[in-house]
C-alpha cells in the first residue's frame, strides 16, 4: 500500500509519516503582520543562549523568525530534546493559555531571532483587532493539537 489512505484503511495498516505542521500564522497579510508587530517586541537569541529557562514566569509567546531553538528538559547526561522549533514556529503556548510556570526551556541550537507577544500586547493586539486575536487563538490551538497528537503517537509506538 501506497502513503495514500482509503476509506477502509484502518489505523496500523500504513506507517504514515506525520505531516509537517504549517508554520505559525502562516496565512497573515502584510497589515496583519505590522499590526502584530505594533503589539510585540523582536528579540535576538545567541547560538547556545537560553530563551525560556523552566520555572520562569513569565506568560508570553514566541514566534520564531529565523534560526532554529530547541524545547527540552534538562537530563542526567544530557537533554532530552522534546522539540526542535525551526523558523515558522512558536512556543510558550502552554503557560500563555494557563499562565503557569515554564514546563520546559528553550535554547537557541543557531543564532534565532523571534517575536515575542506578552499577554499584555496580545490584550491590547484583540480589543483593537478582534479577527486578528482570534487567528491568533485558533493558530495557536491547532499548534497544541498537533503536538498532543504527536505525543500520543510517540506513547502509543512506546507501549506496542
Amino acid at each position: 500500500m501506497g502513503a495514500a489512505s482509503s476509506f477502509f484503511d484502518y489505523p496500523g495498516d500504513v506507517e504514515a509519516e506525520a505531516p509537517t505542521p504549517a508554520p505559525f500564522l502562516a496565512d497573515l497579510d502584510v497589515d496583519d503582520v505590522a499590526v502584530l508587530l505594533e503589539h510585540s517586541e523582536v528579540r535576538r537569541v545567541r547560538a547556545g543562549q537560553t530563551l525560556i529557562e523552566i520555572g520562569d514566569t513569565d506568560t508570553s509567546i514566541f514566534m520564531v523568525t529565523s534560526g532554529v531553538l530547541e524545547a527540552r528538559l534538562p537530563g542526567k547526561r544530557r537533554p532530552l530534546v522534546l522539540s526542535t522549533l525551526p523558523a515558522g514556529a512558536v512556543v510558550g503556548e502552554l503557560s500563555f493559555f494557563d499562565g503557569r510556570p515554564r514546563s520546559a526551556e528553550v535554547v537557541a541550537v543557531t543564532d534565532a531571532e523571534v517575536v515575542r507577544l506578552a499577554p499584555e500586547g496580545f490584550d491590547a493586539l484583540s480589543a483593537a483587532h478582534p479577527a486578528l486575536g482570534r487567528r491568533i487563538v485558533l493558530d495557536l490551538a491547532r499548534v497544541l493539537a498537533g503536538r498532543l497528537r504527536a505525543a500520543n503517537e510517540s506513547v502509543g509506538r512506546l507501549s506496542r
